[in-house]
């Protein structure tokens, strides 16, 4: 899922929501910024290591780890199991029509196609949810403006051995994407996915061809969104799961 499905999620399950907390729910998508690899905070193995790092070195982030499991609860159902069937709810809801126009738009391999096509139906739901609730992209906003920028970025880069800068910039990018787009819009959709395609898949996607991948990406989820969410929400499970 992108940024908003997690904050809406974690909104609604947590009544003593903070900054960090929120934060936390989407951090692990960072990777898309490849400063992290994908398993650093979506494996339970890495999260526990992360967990117990930042519990013993940096306390005062404590809350961003309820966040983590958040994000992970969702994740689980979107890509492993959801109403007991595998996989989960973005794969089940790839259809081929938008693998094969994801392979064109993207250029990409077919078995990339296939991880790129649920990424797509994940910002189906999130188009449909910020438009649902587009009093998310102020409450992200805030939320951003709160945290502690520079201690959060120290602890990653000491934890995962990178540069401070480095992880600045990867922050300030990552950031990016809830700041400075209006995902209410399909246009915007597509600015993003060209740039993000481009630097985490060094791809050159063709801007017509993305539209219609995400317009087909809206299609089939308007009538499954809310079952998902809903779904989600009633579990109130965030027991860390790969």
């Amino acid at each position: 899922m992108f940024f908003y499905t997690h904050v809406y999620y974690a909104r609604k399950v947590d009544k003593n929501l903070n900054a960090l907390k929120v934060i936390g729910s989407i951090i692990p998508d960072l990777a898309g910024t490849s400063i992290i690899t994908w398993d650093n905070l979506h494996k339970e193995k890495d999260i526990l290591n992360f967990s117990s790092y930042v519990k013993n070195f940096h306390p005062a982030f404590n809350s961003l780890l309820k966040g983590i499991n958040y994000h992970n609860t969702v994740d689980y159902l979107s890509h492993v199991k959801y109403k007991n069937s595998t996989p989960g709810y973005a794969y089940t809801s790839s259809t081929k029509e938008l693998i094969d126009l994801t392979q064109k738009a993207y250029n990409v391999t077919h078995e990339r196609a296939k991880i790129s096509a649920h990424n797509n139906i994940e910002c189906g739901v999130d188009f449909h949810i910020l438009n649902d609730h587009p009093q998310l992209s102020e409450f992200i906003r805030d939320s951003i403006k709160e945290i502690d920028m520079e201690g959060l970025a120290k602890l990653i880069a000491q934890y995962f051995e990178k540069s401070e800068k480095e992880v600045i910039d990867s922050l300030k990018i990552f950031f990016s994407f809830a700041t400075e787009y209006d995902l209410r819009n399909i246009d915007e959709w597509v600015k993003l996915f060209v740039g993000l395609n481009k630097m985490y898949l060094k791809t050159d996607s063709n801007k017509e061809l993305t539209r219609k991948v995400l317009e087909l990406s809206v299609e089939l989820t308007k009538d499954t969104y809310k079952e998902f969410i809903e779904t989600a929400i009633a579990t109130k499970d965030t027991k860390i799961k790969d």
